[in-house]
């Protein structure tokens, strides 16, 4: 029986050497991994859906580390639920985790703070 409950997991490693320099590229983790699980409320209508990201600690482009993190996302979405009419709103880094992405040397901490929760809401209308 299809319950319409759907799921995903992916996982990726890797391990980049810059050869000439013997050491790590910066903004290159080693562990990635994804969660995603898609829960229907009201058959064909209506979704809960949630994801899990993991991303492993980087190093900057002067060596030092930013750390490792968990962020949740969560989407409440609709399909038809009027005709033509689909909508949606998404709560992004749902438990607001603090985490950086290293970037250039021209910045003078050679990483940036991302946003902390953020909503999103969308309506697309099909004619």
């Amino acid at each position: 029986m299809d319950n319409g409950l759907r799921g995903r997991l992916s996982y990726s490693y890797q391990d980049v050497k810059d050869k000439d320099k013997d050491r790590g590229i910066s903004n290159s983790p080693n562990h990635l991994a994804k969660l995603n699980v898609i829960i229907p409320l009201l058959k064909e209508k209506i979704f809960a859906g949630t994801e899990i990201q993991y991303m492993s600690s980087r190093t900057t482009v002067d060596g030092k580390k930013v750390d490792d993190f968990f962020i949740t996302n969560v989407t409440l979405f609709s399909q038809n639920l009027i005709k033509g009419l689909d909508a949606s709103v998404s709560i992004y880094n749902l438990f607001d985790k603090r985490y950086r992405d290293p970037v250039g040397a021209e910045i003078t901490n050679n990483y940036v703070e991302q946003d902390g929760i953020s909503i999103r809401m969308k309506l697309t209308y099909k004619f």
